[in-house]
């Protein structure tokens, strides 16, 4: 946080939630993670999904550590306060490496009848609005309907079956995009 005050928006896009969330995370581990997530080792293996050409680079983060890791139980916070009375169980969690030329592509994380979430961080320290990287959200006919512009610090909690895509950075932008993907399932 930059000594602002958190700030919430909600939408709902074909009957699925998502929350922007802004300065919920404290300046010093905004700062932690965006050093921390520049020093680790990204191999181009993931996928959107199956029936495209391009991978994406990440840095998995094993499951066994996902339980003890501060930053995700601050996120898994942040998710549950947006989803009360609600459970989830660890899935997934990842940090996502793009750059000028990758591509990302239009998919869901989840089947649409699954209420999973998906807690994505943007984790650059500085982004400027030329550079791109929004993430886009669709609803279930292909239209955009809330794109969100990356900031340091930024969380965005939303229904993993909301059809989205990540932007690369433009041309102008010699800075990897990098996100962390968090993703839960709803346990009941």
């Amino acid at each position: 946080m930059t000594g602002a005050a958190p700030h919430v928006r909600r939408a709902v896009i074909s009957g699925r939630e998502v929350f922007v969330c802004d300065n919920m995370v404290d300046g010093e581990t905004v700062g932690r993670v965006g050093l921390l997530v520049k020093t680790l080792n990204y191999r181009r293996k993931e996928k959107s999904r199956p029936d495209v050409p391009g991978m994406a680079s990440i840095s998995e983060i094993a499951t066994g550590q996902m339980g003890n890791n501060r930053f995700l139980q601050q996120l898994r916070k942040i998710t549950e306060e947006m989803f009360p009375g609600e459970k989830f169980a660890d899935q997934r969690a990842y940090v996502n490496s793009s750059l000028f030329g990758d591509s990302y592509y239009i998919h869901r994380d989840c089947p649409p009848e699954q209420a999973h979430v998906t807690a994505l961080y943007y984790a650059n320290l500085t982004w400027q609005p030329d550079w791109g990287g929004e993430t886009i959200y669709y609803n279930d006919d292909y239209d955009a309907e809330l794109v969100v512009s990356p900031r340091p610090g930024r969380v965005v909690v939303a229904r993993g079956a909301i059809l989205h895509r990540g932007n690369v950075p433009t041309r102008d932008c010699y800075e990897e995009r990098l996100t962390l993907a968090y993703k839960l399932n709803a346990s009941g």
